[in-house]
């Protein structure tokens, strides 16, 4: 069987980048303890407390070996009693920044730079007068980050019906979920040019998420099954996802390989195998290796 693994599949940049954030912690605190006694005694104490408020990426085997170096997972930024807080890769509501500092929490702010560029672009549309429409899920925590930056009207949806909330001589500004598909915010935008004389449009789509996607499409437009491998809450995975199932109905989306159903591979020669992008690469291959020898000794 031929397994076909796209160039880009797994971590962005931006999680990448957040990752090795995390480890840059873990690692001073782990040489503190080594370099002065006096922090053994205090491991405890507030001041050797490192928190991720939420996962640090939607990846469970990622957050379960930073739990190993000491990173707990926290809901909210009220149980950080002390020591460092690590805002994840999603981006926090704006008040938070200024809650840790009451805190006296010492910030690691791992917020994607294309989530920040959202947030400028959110802050400059309200500043001008515009209606800001975030094209992306509400319930995200991307979205969640985005729109506290946004204090006047806003509506955030990914509905192009949505729309008809707003009053149509009103002028609207758009921005984007970073992980949505190009369609939905192509759809939105061509909705809202069809009703408001003004509409001002921020692609906010990130470049990686763009490459994984269309990897992710000619890969599965050519072989008889797909493999996602990403987390469960991941929006980007299940994007991907949803993407390859247009295109291969036998696409199955996994956290782990032990929830592979070899049934799947019955009778095929080609398997495509993607990730979400907060997939480390080593899992992937992992994952294909894993395929490759229980089929080769089946």
């Amino acid at each position: 069987m031929k397994i076909i693994v796209p160039k880009n599949a797994g971590v962005c940049w931006g999680v990448e980048r957040a990752i090795d954030m995390a480890e840059a912690v873990t690692h001073r605190h782990a040489e503190a303890k080594v370099c002065h006694p006096e922090a053994r005694s205090a491991e405890g104490s507030s001041s050797a407390l490192i928190s991720s408020l939420g996962p640090l990426v939607h990846n469970p085997e990622v957050v379960e070996d930073f739990q190993k170096k000491g990173v707990q997972v926290i809901s909210d930024l009220k149980e950080a009693s002390g020591g460092t807080v690590i805002f994840r890769s999603h981006g926090v509501p704006v008040e938070l920044y200024g809650l840790a500092k009451e805190k006296s929490l010492n910030v690691v702010d791992a917020t994607c730079p294309f989530v920040k560029k959202s947030q400028n672009f959110a802050r400059r549309l309200h500043k001008h007068g515009y209606v800001v429409i975030v094209v992306g899920d509400e319930n995200h925590p991307e979205m969640k980050s985005v729109k506290s930056f946004i204090p006047g009207e806003k509506l955030i949806t990914m509905n192009p019906k949505d729309i008809e909330k707003i009053e149509a001589t009103k002028k609207v500004g758009i921005i984007a979920q970073t992980t949505i598909p190009k369609k939905t915010l192509d759809e939105m935008v061509d909705a809202c040019q069809a009703r408001f004389q003004e509409v001002k449009v921020h692609d906010t789509i990130c470049d990686a998420t763009k490459v994984r996607q269309e990897e992710a499409a000619e890969v599965a437009a050519q072989v008889e099954c797909m493999i996602i491998i990403g987390g469960e809450n991941s929006s980007n995975t299940k994007k991907l996802t949803h993407i390859c199932k247009t295109l291969q109905p036998k696409s199955y989306q996994i956290e782990h390989e032990r929830e592979i159903d070899f049934s799947w591979f019955e009778g095929i020669q080609t398997l495509g195998i993607t990730a979400g992008a907060s997939t480390p690469v080593p899992v992937i291959h992992r994952v294909k290796q894993y395929i490759e020898d229980v089929m080769t000794s089946a």
